[in-house]
């Protein structure tokens, strides 16, 4: 009885000791750009999303169409977001929390491409899924946002901006892309893209565990793991390595 009661006593303290590191390691990991970046998150609609009223009717219609031609022939999922402001977050942040939220480009490929564009802070981001980094490159894509984006935003045209560059991005697309590329995401936890530094402190806090609880830290950690893990909806799921490119208009 008394053994039955110390086993039970001892997974109890075990699970705390697993939850309270996680909450911590949560608090201490997430950027710190990020406060209350959840409730800002939008959930895009195929494939141009307004939230500024800076685009027509038609230039959504047109540059939806592109999208869909894109989608169609390269199965890349491309999306344009367009938004007053992206505050409190910095725009590379909260494209990225956009990006992954909204799971854009095809699970498994991770062949999405997100353009934002900040109409009161002239700010613009593309977020490159990690599929397409080896056809979209960081140079390629800031030179194009220079070339066909930033005058247009210069010059309050936003929808002639973003037609003109994701017509330019999606015939590379179309022309380039070959398939998915393999290999492990930049960012392997969903929401927290994690520093090296960052991922070292992880693996400090699980080895102290393992030695501490002898091992039995592995099966409710994973148990643990498996119900918090679990994907989002959204497009086809696709994640982003980061990539991409902004600046200001």
């Amino acid at each position: 009885m008394r053994s039955s009661t110390r086993t039970v006593v001892g997974l109890v303290v075990l699970v705390v000791m697993i939850g309270g590191t996680i909450s911590a390691g949560y608090i201490l990991l997430r950027p710190s750009s990020g406060s209350g970046d959840d409730a800002s998150v939008p959930q895009l609609e195929y494939y141009v999303t307004d939230l500024a009223d800076a685009i027509t009717d038609d230039d959504e219609h047109y540059i939806g169409q592109l999208c869909l031609e894109v989608d169609s022939a390269s199965g890349c999922e491309m999306v344009v977001l367009v938004v007053n402001t992206t505050s409190p977050s910095d725009i590379d942040y909260y494209a990225l929390r956009t990006f992954q939220h909204n799971g854009i480009g095809k699970s498994g490929s991770d062949n999405g491409l997100l353009v934002v564009v900040a109409t009161d802070d002239h700010a613009w981001r593309i977020e490159v899924g990690y599929g397409l980094e080896g056809v979209l490159t960081d140079v390629r894509v800031n030179r194009l946002a220079e070339e066909f984006l930033v005058p247009n935003m210069t010059a309050d045209s936003y929808g002639d901006g973003l037609f003109e560059l994701t017509y330019a991005l999606g015939d590379i697309l179309i022309t380039e892309y070959e398939g998915s590329r393999s290999g492990d995401p930049a960012f392997p936890v969903d929401g927290v893209p994690l520093t090296w530094g960052q991922m070292a402190i992880v693996a400090v806090v699980f080895i102290v565990l393992v030695i501490v609880t002898r091992g039995m830290v592995l099966r409710p950690l994973i148990w643990l793991l498996a119900i918090i893990g679990g994907g989002r909806g959204g497009f086809g799921g696709g994640r982003s390595g980061g990539g991409g490119a902004s600046g200001g208009g």
